[in-house]
């Protein structure tokens, strides 16, 4: 049987029993909204190579059965070394469930952190509209564009919703921790809002350990009022053997900021597709990113940039670097459409090549509707420079240090971006 026809049969029916099995412990929002997302998957096929968003990424998809099962209930591991434990409020997921002797929530009213399964009605209806705006786009998102969204949404256990006040300055990073460990598939959900003028700075993080076979889905929303201001630092540094394939989504309103600092390193298979919808005037997005690959690693970087209203702008810029036999994609597309005037954007990705038989594919793309727009993009692939290399050399450098401090100074300017020490010093210390 071919992977097309598999794919929604052995997932469907996992989803299925999950549902079935955690119905009694679930809050009966979420046991119907698995059950309107296992309708989805039932739509759903493999993407193959001759799906345009994911004819790189298909040819390392392998969806056995191993896969469709959902990781086992596990809340007493330990946390491996990948973790980074910040000063703030933390909130930890192991193999998809909430673990609150591990997590540091709010004591006060400032910030609302709570898990899907005790969300109130309101609540949960804010996260059921965020994710599915419209039968008709949800359709298009999770069955066509994105199915992994869809299984996500079958497999989800439970997620963090996270809601700042209006006027509120959340003074401490919010930290989203997921841990998975085992076979199988595991669903991590995020949920946040700032209110008018509110701001905060969320931090979501990746760990895991497999010896087997083990995908992590992700699907983070963010939306954000007006005025608001929204620090989205994402770090995906699991073991080399887990598979990820994750999107975070972000809707702004009037003069919202939106800040987005995105650390991968690669593995069997990584993907992250990063949307962006600039719906009304004075909306901002920065959008910058790192990735590195190395042996047989794979990594594959799909941003969108909606400018919907006039008056936003947009500035992007990914730097990647590709070593041994590794593969890094980078998808980048800006869209303006026909009412979005007066506006401004720019896109720029660089990508180092490190080997001869590493590979990076690079497009990006822009789509103007408008005709009183500025916009530019560009991107560059090289190697290591040899003039550069032999001035450190003939200073007494080895040459593989010298190489080192040639590659780590590439992404430094990004790297020193990141708005939080305790991080960008842990990013500098991985990336070495």
């Amino acid at each position: 049987m071919s992977a097309t026809l598999s794919f929604p049969n052995a997932f469907v029916d996992a989803s299925k029993a999950l549902n079935h099995d955690e119905a009694r412990l679930s809050a009966p929002w979420l046991v119907a909204f698995r059950e309107s997302q296992q309708h989805q998957l039932e739509q759903c096929s493999l993407p193959t190579r001759k799906t345009e968003d994911w004819r790189y990424s298909s040819r390392h998809l392998k969806m056995s059965d191993a896969i469709a099962k959902p990781l086992a209930v596990n809340t007493q591991t330990a946390i491996d070394n990948d973790f980074i434990d910040l000063d703030g409020y933390l909130v930890v997921f192991i193999n998809g469930h909430f673990v609150a002797d591990k997590s540091r929530l709010p004591q006060d009213a400032k910030v609302v952190i709570k898990p899907f399964s005790s969300l109130s009605n309101e609540e949960a209806e804010q996260v059921i509209s965020s994710t599915m705006p419209s039968a008709e786009q949800s359709a298009e998102i999770s069955a066509t564009s994105y199915p992994f969204a869809a299984i996500n949404a079958s497999y989800l256990s439970d997620g963090v919703y996270i809601s700042v006040p209006k006027n509120i300055k959340v003074d401490k990073p919010i930290q989203v921790h997921f841990h998975s460990e085992g076979e199988g598939t595991s669903a991590a959900r995020v949920f946040l809002l700032a209110e008018q003028g509110a701001e905060a700075k969320l931090i979501e993080s990746y760990s895991g350990t497999t010896q087997t076979e083990l995908l992590t889905t992700s699907v983070t929303d963010v939306l954000l009022k007006e005025q608001s201001e929204v620090q989205y630092i994402r770090l995906n540094t699991e073991q080399e053997q887990i598979a990820h394939v994750g999107i975070t989504k972000a809707t702004q309103h009037r003069n919202s900021r939106f800040k987005s600092y995105c650390i991968g390193l690669g593995g069997s298979l990584r993907r992250h597709d990063l949307k962006i919808k600039l719906v009304e005037p004075g909306a901002e997005c920065s959008l910058d990113g790192v990735c590195v690959t190395l042996e047989n690693q794979h990594y594959d970087n799909h941003t969108e940039i909606e400018h919907i209203s006039a008056h936003c702008q947009s500035e992007e810029s990914y730097r990647c670097i590709a070593g041994d036999q590794s593969h890094i994609v980078f998808n980048g597309r800006i869209m303006i459409h026909r009412d979005a005037q007066k506006t401004s954007g720019a896109m720029s990705n660089k990508n180092l090549l490190l080997s001869s038989k590493a590979e990076i594919d690079t497009k990006p793309e822009l789509e103007i509707y408008a005709d009183d727009v500025k916009c530019a993009h560009g991107t560059t692939i090289g190697q290591l420079d040899e003039e550069e290399l032999y001035y450190l050399v003939t200073r007494g450098i080895s040459p593989d240090h010298a190489a080192t401090m040639l590659t780590l100074g590439f992404v430094n300017e990004l790297v020193q971006k990141i708005p939080n020490e305790i991080i960008k010093e842990s990013v500098e210390k991985r990336l070495e």
